[in-house]
C-alpha cells in the first residue's frame, strides 16, 4: 500500500479510538503507521539490496513489536514529566497503527515476510491493488466529512459533545470491513473461476487472481497448467464472472542441463524464492546462452517501478559465466 494510504488510515485510528490525542501524539501515531515503508529506499542501492530488504524486516512482526516496546518505554517518561505536550499518547495507539500497515499490506498481491527473521516465506491475500483509490476515498471521506459536518452544527448553534471525529472514522472502518469483505468474495470467485476450466487441453496446476488498481471489478488472472503460463484479464461482480481480454499464453521453456545450471546460480535461487509466478527464458547467443527469469505477477499487474528479473549467462559449455539481478525494463513484453 502507498505511504499516503497508510498515513490516512493512521489518521483514521487516532481519530475513532485516541480522539483526545495531543497533536505530538497524532504525528507519532501516524509515522508509526507509515514507517515500514521506509524499504522503499533501499532501491537505490540496485535490485539485489531491493529484493533482500523489500517487505522483509520492516513488515514483519518484530518490527511492530520493537516500534511497541519503544513506544511503551518512551510512555513511561512522557507519563509523569511531559504533561500537555505529549497528552494522549499511547503506546497501544502506536502497536495498532503499525499493526493496522502489516494488516494493509498483506491484503495486497506485492507479498511480505510476515515472520521475519524467523522465516522467509511471505505472505499476500491478493485482495487489495498497491494503489486502491477506493479504499483511499473511504478513509479521506471518513476524516473530511464529520468536519463538514461539523462546521455546519457550528453554523447553527447545534451541541456536538462527542471527540471530534471519532463516530466519522469508526464509520469508516466499518465501510473498509465491508469493502475488503466483497472484494474477498469476488476474488474468491475469480480464483474458482480460473481453477475450473482447462487452457490448451491442460488443467490448471495453480492459479492466482490479482487486485487491478483502478476497478474493484477487474483481476488479473495468472494460471500455470504443465507447459504453460496464462494471463488473462477478468470481470467479477457477484457471482458472475467473464473475461475481459483474451488469454496471452506463454510456453514454458523445455527441461535441460543448461536450464538448470542456470535455475541453481545463487542469483536465480534467491530470485525464485522472492516471485510469485517465476518463467524462465532461454536464448542463444554468440558467445553461449542467455537465460531470463521474470516474475510474471509483475507482467499481469502491469508493474512499472520496482520490477527486477533475474539475468544469467551462460558458455558454450553451458557452465554460469555470470549472474546478476535487473530492474525491468517497463517496455519489455513478456517473453
Amino acid at each position: 500500500m502507498d505511504p499516503l494510504t497508510h498515513g490516512v488510515a493512521s489518521f483514521a485510528l487516532q481519530r475513532a479510538f485516541f480522539p483526545r490525542a495531543a497533536w505530538r501524539s497524532v504525528v507519532a501515531i501516524v509515522g508509526a503507521g507509515v514507517i515500514a515503508d521506509v524499504d522503499w529506499f533501499t532501491a537505490s542501492l540496485g535490485p539485489a539490496q531491493f529484493l533482500r530488504w523489500h517487505r522483509t524486516g520492516t513488515h514483519s512482526v518484530s518490527f511492530v513489536l520493537m516500534i511497541a516496546i519503544a513506544a511503551f518505554l518512551f510512555s513511561l517518561r512522557t507519563k509523569h514529566v511531559a504533561g500537555e505536550l505529549w497528552r494522549g499518547f499511547s503506546w497501544v495507539a502506536v502497536a495498532l497503527a503499525a499493526s493496522l500497515h502489516l494488516t494493509l499490506d498483506i491484503f495486497q498481491a506485492d507479498s511480505i515476510a510476515l515472520f521475519w527473521p524467523f522465516s522467509q516465506r511471505r505472505f499476500a491475500l491478493d485482495l487489495l491493488a498497491n494503489l486502491d483509490p477506493w479504499l483511499l476515498v473511504i478513509l479521506v471521506a471518513a476524516i473530511l466529512l464529520p468536519e463538514l459536518f461539523r462546521l455546519v452544527g457550528e453554523e447553527i448553534g447545534a451541541p456536538n459533545k462527542s471527540p471530534r471525529g471519532r463516530n466519522g472514522a469508526i464509520v469508516g472502518f466499518a465501510l473498509l470491513a465491508l469493502y475488503i469483505g466483497y472484494r474477498a468474495v469476488v476474488h474468491g470467485n475469480a480464483v474458482a473461476a480460473l481453477e475450473a476450466h482447462t487452457i490448451a487441453g491442460e488443467m490448471p496446476r495453480r492459479a492466482a487472481a490479482l487486485p487491478d488498481s483502478t476497478s474493484p471489478l477487474l483481476w488479473h488472472g495468472i494460471v500455470e497448467t504443465e507447459s504453460t503460463v496464462n494471463l488473462v484479464t477478468l470481470r467479477s461482480a457477484g457471482g458472475e464472472v467473464t473475461d475481459a481480454t483474451g488469454v496471452t499464453t506463454l510456453h514454458k521453456p523445455e527441461a535441460s542441463p543448461l536450464l538448470s545450471a542456470a535455475q541453481n546460480s545463487p542469483v536465480a535461487v534467491a530470485f525464485v524464492k522472492f516471485a510469485r509466478f517465476p518463467k524462465a527464458t532461454v536464448e542463444k547467443e554468440t558467445e553461449g546462452y542467455s537465460v531470463e527469469i521474470q516474475d510474471l505477477k509483475d507482467q499481469a499487474t502491469e508493474e512499472k517501478g520496482r520490477a527486477i528479473f533475474a539475468d544469467i549467462t551462460l558458455n558454450q559449455n553451458q557452465q554460469v559465466v555470470s549472474s546478476e539481478l535487473q530492474w525491468q525494463n517497463p517496455s519489455r513484453p513478456p517473453k
